[in-house]
């Protein structure tokens, strides 16, 4: 090679368009690889012939994804829904078959999400499960002290919570919630409401504390439960706190969804592009522009 090819080479190189990794189609193949390597991996369940996830599977080359995955150091694998209805119940959790969950180099899951996601989503998802493997392992060694107690168990709880780890939080806020820790409560209720039980989101949300925080939980599960309208107003009840923190952006995306359902686009419009251009690569903002997204095709005559 002369020296011109091998400068194209490092700018692409240091462009991060070399070396994509390749998502694998051997299910049992992958989970050996990525273990002898202690990798962690990326499981896309799929259910062919579904338009939603034959639209997202032929998206997974997109270069968006494959930086993801190449940042976070991802080995990446397809397998079928259906086949592996039992895997995903026991990895993903909630939804008919279709959707991601993300695995340690112990084969152990820690992330999940149903359903589909287009690439900036994923990415997004992708960078944040990368970026929580230190907290992660820090919190998963607080618990395993000899001395650790229910605040540990919910630090994890929450943590995993975030990170869409339905089946493993569960146990961690109960027993948190049953001994006493009572931000635990609300957290159960949003575990609840993102699987669609919001009797149970109830219960536990009738005796969590009125914090900023549990007003954000509260507006979620009045928008699980289509009641667009109070949704929105207690989630700009919320934000008005100024003292959400972490679930701010959170708020903020709801408060969008509540408004665009309320068919008040105008309002929706301005929070979503508000939090959309607050450039931190949360999947939030990626969540809001896909809503930006949907919106617009809605406009153009599309229906819902």
């Amino acid at each position: 090679m002369n020296g011109r090819t091998w400068a194209v080479l490092g700018v692409l190189f240091a462009a991060g368009c070399v070396g994509a990794p390749r998502w694998q189609d051997d299910l049992t193949q992958a989970l050996a690889s990525a273990r002898a390597g202690n990798q962690d991996l990326v499981v896309f369940f799929a259910l062919a012939g579904r338009d939603a996830s034959d639209r997202m599977q032929a998206t997974l080359p997109d270069p968006v994804i494959g930086a993801a995955l190449r940042r976070g150091g991802f080995a990446a694998v397809t397998c079928d829904g259906s086949a592996r209805a039992k895997l995903y119940a026991q990895w993903v959790g909630g939804g008919e078959g279709m959707g991601i969950a993300v695995l340690d180099g112990l084969g152990q899951v820690y992330a999940a999400r149903p359903g589909p996601q287009d690439p900036p989503e994923l990415a997004a998802f992708l960078d944040f499960c990368a970026a929580s493997r230190q907290p992660l392992a820090t919190a998963r060694a607080a618990v395993a002290l000899a001395t650790s107690g229910p605040n540990e168990k919910h630090a994890l709880g929450c943590l995993l919570l975030q990170l869409g780890c339905r089946v493993e939080c569960e146990a961690l806020l109960l027993d948190a919630a049953m001994a006493g820790v009572a931000d635990a409560r609300h957290r159960l209720a949003r575990l609840y409401a993102l699987d669609g039980n919001v009797t149970q989101a109830r219960r536990w949300l009738q005796h969590a504390p009125q914090t900023p925080e549990a007003q954000v939980t509260e507006g979620y599960v009045l928008f699980k439960e289509r009641k667009h309208k109070e949704a929105a107003t207690v989630l700009e009840g919320a934000l008005l706190t100024g003292r959400l923190g972490s679930d701010r952006q959170r708020a903020m995306l709801y408060l969008g969804k509540a408004l665009h359902e309320d068919k008040q686009d105008e309002r929706a419009t301005k929070v979503l592009l508000a939090l959309s251009q607050e450039r931190t690569g949360s999947t939030f903002e990626a969540a809001a522009s896909h809503t930006l997204g949907h919106m617009k095709e809605l406009e153009q005559g599309h229906t819902h």
